[in-house]
């Protein structure tokens, strides 16, 4: 990737490229030196540096006295929080209204649903996924509460449902006013853009303790987290919505006389609202994700299910619960979608609507008011069936095949791969670190970069968890270079053939709609616990946007620009390697960013199935209220995620 990334040097940023060509670096004639050599020497210098430090016996730990005292200052706020939760006015007449508030919400839902019993949920449910989506929804969605019968989780599912409905409400109450901010005012945005580009860089592990901290364990602290997570698509594209409505038809409705409350609601949300609508589907599916997630601290529903069965490792329980989330989330997503772009409503002529809605109403009232008075209320857990026997059979008889393959491949790998790069990073020398880290920074992204990533280390270091974090980096960076390498190869191949990237499509549509959670089930079903479980999750989850990006990026590239290189004689991988992909550049440094902070919001929740690090330093400090700890490895996951994503950006090209 040389020629793709030659673009990115200092001596770039005065002139623009004529359209079509590439900027070029000045240098002395017949000599040009990538970004990537530079690299290969900060590298070089690091191992160096570490073979040179062990050599003398010194350590290369950063000194963790301002860590400790760091630590100690939040366990002594936490102790006093809890101490005065009930006394300290910020609590007793803000926090504690907003804890009881939210508890009470989901609770009130949970309990509406289960009035409605589960024939009820079912026919209410598939109606209006029909008249919103069509039948082919309305029949995934059928399916949908069949699997939450079947496999006993019907309770379960509910109460997942009602935190989801209580954390999208809660993430639209708030991002929707602030996008339509956002759209009409260019202050606002280029205030609050920043603030997104934070929360979305954020793992979702490095949520939780935060929230904790101001409304202890449990669905309010469960519901606000994952209504913080979810918020900023619902801003961004809100925001991106109304700044693309045309001007002509706003300037036109200024003309006329109409006030700004007038041109919001009668012209900028009318032809913003397909697009406000996928905010809103992105808002659900982030819920979903987090809500999976919020089971770490309380939060109950599937999630707790597949966190326990994890815990157990009992593959079976957990592909059972794992099931039931999946489809609730693709069901969630089919039906939101549907609602954005209303290519499957069905077409209902106007004089018919009414009656029907009607009849819907009628339909829903007998099917609840029969399954009351016959005492029905959730799906009874003697009519489930269990497969988590034979699913934990086969998973032992596939382990007994593969099982010798894995072992070696995870033992090869940690003696080989992760072991010694996890030495060089904790073993060498704490100031060497920081300024390779630094120089990194300053080649690819230029002196802002280096500023950022030696701040991020060196609060790495001053939180006290820099052995833990460390290590965790090693782990995203090996899973980081497996996801590109396999990104780029998948991607140019289905930018290759129309016919595979006609298959691959919906394959990475339903992965990128599966909750993070799910993919440590089949990890540990394949390598069982710890870190190389959460390696191959990592990779795979990461690897859907990688793959659409490095394909867009191709694909992107003119055809007059290809038909004139191959009338030159180029062959293919002359094509791929001189044409396609330095054109493509934009779109591979953002596959490459994208995969990287995937890739560390997994490995971070691969602590739940024994990666340790940093992750499990969260759990740890949840589970025994040791929230020093917890906080500041939260803090150095963000650091971390800065550093890796400001790295990846790569330079800004001044425009003439």
């Amino acid at each position: 990737m040389g020629d793709v990334t030659a673009m990115t040097t200092p001596s770039n940023r005065g002139a623009a490229a004529p359209d079509g060509a590439h900027p070029r670096r000045e240098a002395a004639p017949g000599f040009s030196v990538s970004p990537w050599f530079h690299a290969l020497l900060v590298i070089i210098v690091l191992v160096v540096g570490y073979v040179i430090a062990r050599s003398l016996g010194v350590g290369g730990g950063f000194p963790g006295t301002t860590g400790e005292r760091f630590m100690a200052w939040l366990d002594g706020i936490y102790a006093w929080i809890v101490v005065n939760r009930n006394d300290s006015p910020l609590f007793l007449y803000f926090f504690n209204y907003v804890s009881v508030g939210l508890g009470s919400a989901v609770v009130l839902i949970d309990r509406l649903l289960g009035l409605l019993t589960w024939p009820g949920v079912t026919v209410i449910g598939v109606l209006a996924a029909w008249r919103v989506a069509g039948w082919r929804v309305a029949l995934l969605v059928l399916v949908t509460f069949g699997v939450f019968a079947l496999t006993g989780l019907w309770d379960e599912s509910m109460t997942t449902l009602a935190l989801i409905i209580t954390s999208v409400s809660i993430a639209l109450l708030f991002g929707l006013p602030l996008g339509i901010l956002a759209g009409r005012s260019d202050r606002f945005h280029r205030a609050i853009r920043p603030v997104l580009d934070f929360m979305q860089i954020m793992p979702a592990f490095a949520y939780l303790l935060p929230f904790v901290l101001l409304f202890g364990i449990g669905n309010p602290a469960a519901a606000v987290v994952t209504a913080v997570y979810a918020i900023p698509p619902a801003v961004r594209i809100t925001a991106l919505a109304i700044r693309g409505v045309p001007k002509g038809a706003i300037e036109a409705t200024t003309s006329l006389g109409s006030t700004p409350w007038q041109i919001l609601t009668k012209v900028q949300l009318p032809s913003a609202r397909r697009t406000i609508l996928l905010g809103v589907n992105q808002t659900i599916m982030l819920a979903v994700s987090m809500v999976v997630i919020a089971s770490v601290i309380g939060a109950g529903g599937l999630g707790d299910a597949i966190y326990q069965a994890l815990s157990k490792v009992n593959v079976g329980q957990a592909l059972q619960a794992g099931l039931a989330i999946v489809m609730l989330a693709i069901a969630m997503d089919r039906v939101t979608g549907a609602v954005g772009h209303g290519a499957r409503t069905p077409d209902i002529p106007d004089r018919y609507r009414l009656p029907l809605l009607g009849t819907g109403l009628i339909i829903s009232i007998v099917t609840v008011g029969v399954a009351r008075l016959l005492g029905v209320e959730g799906w009874p857990r003697d009519l489930s069936v269990d497969i988590s026997g034979p699913v934990n059979a086969f998973a032992d008889g596939l382990q007994s095949v593969i099982g010798p393959f894995t072992t070696a491949l995870g033992t090869w790998t940690l003696d080989w791969v992760l072991n010694p790069l996890s030495a060089v990073l904790g073993g060498a020398p704490w100031p060497l670190v920081v300024l390779c880290a630094t120089a990194l920074g300053a080649i690819f992204g230029g002196w802002r970069a280096a500023l950022v990533s030696a701040g991020s280390f060196l609060a790495v270091g001053l939180l006290g968890v820099w052995g833990n974090a460390m290590d965790t980096l090693s782990q995203v960076l090996v899973a980081s270079l497996l996801t590109i390498a396999l990104g780029v190869v998948v991607g140019v191949l289905m930018s290759r053939n129309d016919v595979f990237a006609a298959i691959l499509r919906p394959v990475l549509d339903a992965m990128q709609t599966l909750p993070p959670f799910v993919y440590l089930i089949p990890a540990v079903a394949l390598f069982g616990i710890g870190r190389i479980p959460a390696l191959v999750a990592a990779v795979i989850f990461a690897l859907p946007p990688v793959i659409r990006l490095v394909n867009d990026g191709i694909r992107g590239v003119p055809p007059a620009t290809l038909e004139a290189a191959t009338s030159q004689g180029s062959t293919g991988w002359q094509l791929l390697t001189k044409v396609e992909l330095p054109m493509a550049r934009g779109s591979l440094l953002l596959a490459v960013n994208q995969g990287l902070i995937l890739v560390l919001s997994m490995v971070v929740m691969g602590a739940l199935v024994g990666a340790g690090s940093l992750g499990f330093d969260v759990v740890f400090g949840l589970a025994q209220n040791q929230l020093g700890l917890g906080l500041a490895s939260g803090l150095a996951i963000v650091c971390l995620g800065l550093f890796l994503d400001r790295v990846t950006q790569g330079r800004k090209v001044r425009r003439a």
